[in-house]
């Protein structure tokens, strides 16, 4: 099966303030693509607050010079649509920044399926204190930095390629489009 990690960091708490974009795509349990972009946030969005900063470590000045969202959104939506199924930590979070961004630049439709790797580390695991992602990589054994979008991406994805997931789990991403 296919699947593809998805994670952005963002720039402050505003909608749509995407930093950067980290995309893993695992085949039968292998990394086989994966990229990564910094991305600086729309005009109305562009601010880094400082509570940002200091989980992500992405500043102004790292984002200056970095293409805006929809320079990297070709090859990012073919990466999502390509996918068996997309996975996400905490997925309305990234998913709520996705159509922030999507909305703002009225970039075209995409559809896809998706499974929040937090809901399933919440039902199959009600033992343990915390499902966030370093605490879920940890139970597994996967060693990534924290906050970084390519390894989040791939954390995520690996974590659930552990755990399994059902048909149930999978929902649908579908933005109308824009333009």
């Amino acid at each position: 099966m296919k699947l593809t990690g998805l994670d952005f960091e963002t720039a402050n708490g505003l909608p749509g303030s995407i930093c950067a974009v980290g995309c893993a795509v695992l085949e039968d349990g292998v990394v086989t693509e994966k990229r990564e972009w910094l991305v600086r946030p729309h005009k109305s969005l562009d601010h880094v607050a400082a509570a940002c900063y200091n989980v992500h470590r992405i500043g102004w000045y790292d984002l200056r010079e970095a293409p805006e969202f929809p320079a990297v959104w070709p090859v990012l939506s073919r990466m999502l649509e390509a996918a068996e199924c997309v996975v996400i930590h905490n997925a309305p979070f990234d998913l709520a920044h996705l159509r922030a961004a999507l909305e703002l630049y009225r970039l075209p439709a995409i559809r896809f399926p998706y499974v929040c790797s937090l809901a399933v580390s919440r039902e199959r695991h009600p033992e343990l204190r915390s499902h966030s992602l370093d605490a879920m990589a940890s139970f597994f054994e996967h060693d990534f930095r924290h906050h970084d979008a390519l390894d989040d991406a791939a954390a995520c994805v690996h974590i659930l390629f552990r755990m399994k997931f059902e048909e149930k789990d999978v929902r649908m991403f579908d933005f109308r489009g824009g333009e």
